[in-house]
């Protein structure tokens, strides 16, 4: 058994552990919490941190790594703001209105990253390496729904954070990161598929129609 091996193997571990971690926290305060949106608000949140320690275990080997340092410290440093976001979301600090807008970009956010990674299968990879091409579907309309799904359903958990001055900051420094991390996987995907570039002009980088 190769060293490489049990390295990737220990850091699986590691990181989909802090994210089962993270969800086992959303079911008990969903269990605890005193209203329905709030129900709904912890039981999303560990649905998305499950779905998150799950991709971490099942991500492929990839078929081109990246030689980019800064690209690796992006996207390690997104996982990082993930995690500390949802380890200073706490319980929820708003109620009413103000906390089911929050569940509804939890929601939507959680949905679209499902059916993006439904289509996104085998490909799917934490670096920016790359593990095939997908431009079906989702990837019709921005190259990186699945991204924007993340960040969609992360803003739900931050606005209805009870630290949300807290973790909205962590939130836009997510967003931040992965834009960085989307523009190393692009160039790795790029040398590897020449018609990416043509898929690229026609196809927005995260948001339909806007960027």
């Amino acid at each position: 058994m190769s060293s490489s091996f049990v390295k990737r193997v220990l850091s699986r571990a590691l990181l989909a552990s802090l994210f089962t971690l993270i969800s086992v926290v959303g079911v008990i305060a969903a269990v605890r919490a005193d209203s329905s949106a709030a129900v709904v608000h912890h039981a999303l949140s560990a649905v998305l941190w499950g779905m998150f320690a799950l991709l971490v275990i099942v991500r492929p080997i990839p078929v081109r790594r990246s030689g980019s340092k800064i690209g690796v410290a992006a996207a390690l440093g997104a996982q990082v703001a993930t995690l500390v976001l949802g380890a200073v979301a706490g319980d929820s600090a708003f109620s009413g209105t103000a906390l089911w807008v929050a569940d509804i970009l939890l929601a939507g956010g959680l949905i679209f990253a499902i059916a993006s990674l439904a289509f996104l299968g085998r490909c799917f990879g934490i670096l920016p390496d790359v593990r095939g091409l997908v431009m079906r579907g989702p990837y019709r309309f921005v190259r990186h729904p699945l991204y924007l799904g993340e960040l969609t359903a992360l803003l739900g958990i931050a606005l209805g954070a009870d630290r949300w001055a807290l973790a909205v900051p962590l939130w836009l420094v997510c967003v931040a990161l992965q834009l960085v991390r989307t523009g190393y996987e692009e160039r790795s995907l790029r040398a590897e598929f020449p018609e990416y570039g043509q898929y690229a002009e026609r196809t927005k980088r995260l948001i339909p129609g806007v960027v």
